[in-house]
């Protein structure tokens, strides 16, 4: 959003002998406008959308929600915050937007604190990256979408293939596959989400960042960041095609589902639509854990966070809103398919909802702890959140596969993300 490009007005951090006071009470009335994404499991959004209905009648609230493609959401964001008017809610789905539009934001530390205190405690440090700007809780944390990868296990099994572990995996069985005539991909360009989570994950995996744990100094010109570049050129050489420069969202989805792609990196949103629109092959398809790296396993994902507006005129029926949604969190998951990873303790107990009923899923109820955001290690500043919204990391990959100049294809990254950096100082 244009937003992002202003360094973010510093908070009064919170008074941590203070404890937080409970949501205030509601007696109902007034009204409630939502702006959220589409989600990409659709039974979710009709689920949601009856179940707000529902609770605005009972509570008397006029209710209206807006869904629209994550895509669009961000300049939406920034024009209500511009104008100071719109929807009294927001579900952000990027992960520095609470840092980025905290002057519009209302303290929900109250409605955090009473939340996470009635479910086990929040998953850290992931949700206070999420929802916290300088120690105060300016968005309550809904979800976060793991990235794991969707194999086909019948050719797998055929070339005597086990799940891919490790990024070399990826490389020496891709090279195989793609010989067969089944190709991984990862989208390499700046149309897709998936190409920023799946290049920043490669890169932390391999020890690479683009800033310090200070969430200030930029990072990325060092020798694990040309290790790592040096690796997605050869991945792309040996088992890739050159569609993946082209791919929007739907394009590794859409690879999958033709019969063709051995391996995607891609939430189970892919395996979710394949079984609905083809069965036989949907049995085919297995789900595995993020690759690791010489230095760890990481995985970028993507997130959910409510943020109550500072202009709504119904404040106390946000929050009395999102109280009631909570106690509804489990059949939110359900609704999800899955897809929708807990950010509380409570539900990731084992067996998890839906995730601890599939064996084909099990290994997702871990992925908690390869979780992370937009300038890991440090927090998820407006200046990470620019990186990430002008492409930088996949477009140094794109330079890298094209050009087969790995020094300078990290040079001209350098110079784009010293600059952001330099902006916020």
């Amino acid at each position: 959003p244009a937003d992002a490009a202003k360094p973010a007005d510093a908070a009064k951090p919170a008074d941590a002998s203070k404890p937080a006071a409970a949501a205030p009470a509601f007696a109902g009335g007034g009204s409630l406008k939502l702006l959220m994404r589409s989600h990409f499991i659709p039974a979710w959004d009709v689920w949601f959308d009856k179940w707000a209905a529902d609770w605005g009648a009972k509570n008397k609230v006029e209710i209206q929600v807006d869904h629209i493609l994550a895509g669009e959401l961000p300049p939406k964001w920034a024009a209500e915050v511009a104008t100071g008017d719109g929807h009294d809610m927001m579900g952000f789905t990027q992960s520095g937007a609470v840092n980025v539009f905290n002057k519009s934001l209302v303290d929900v530390s109250d409605l955090a604190k009473q939340v996470g205190d009635k479910h086990g405690g929040w998953v850290e440090p992931l949700s206070s990256n999420i929802g916290k700007f300088d120690g105060v809780w300016k968005g309550v944390p809904g979800y976060f979408i793991d990235f794991p990868a969707n194999y086909r296990k019948d050719l797998f099994d055929a070339n005597n293939l086990k799940p891919f572990d490790t990024w070399d995996d990826v490389l020496k069985g891709g090279k195989l596959l793609k010989e067969k005539g089944n190709p991984l991909g990862i989208a390499i360009n700046q149309k897709s989400n998936d190409a920023n989570n799946s290049w920043s994950s490669l890169l932390w995996s391999y020890g690479a960042s683009y800033v310090k744990e200070d969430g200030k100094t930029p990072a990325i010109n060092s020798p694990e960041t040309k290790e790592a570049v040096k690796y997605a050129l050869q991945l792309y050489k040996d088992a890739m095609t050159n569609e993946v420069l082209s791919w929007d969202d739907t394009g590794n989805n859409q690879m999958l589902a033709s019969g063709r792609a051995s391996w995607i990196q891609n939430p189970i949103s892919s395996l979710r639509t394949i079984e609905k629109d083809n069965p036989e092959l949907a049995k085919k398809i297995y789900i595995s854990n993020t690759p690791a790296g010489p230095k760890g396993r990481f995985a970028s994902v993507s997130v959910d966070v409510w943020g109550i507006m500072n202009w709504s005129k119904n404040v106390p029926a946000a929050k009395a809103l999102l109280t009631e949604y909570y106690a509804a969190y489990p059949e939110s998951v359900k609704q999800s398919e899955g897809y929708n990873q807990p950010v509380l303790m409570e539900f990731r107990k084992k067996p998890m909802l839906v995730l601890g009923t599939d064996p084909k899923l099990e290994a997702l109820q871990d992925f908690d702890k390869a979780a992370r955001v937009v300038g890991n290690p440090g927090p998820p500043t407006p200046a990470a959140a620019e990186v990430e919204q002008n492409w930088i990391i996949p477009l140094m990959i794109a330079q890298a596969v094209q050009s087969e100049n790995v020094d300078q294809a990290v040079d001209w990254a350098t110079q784009k993300i010293e600059a952001i950096y330099a902006k916020y100082k």
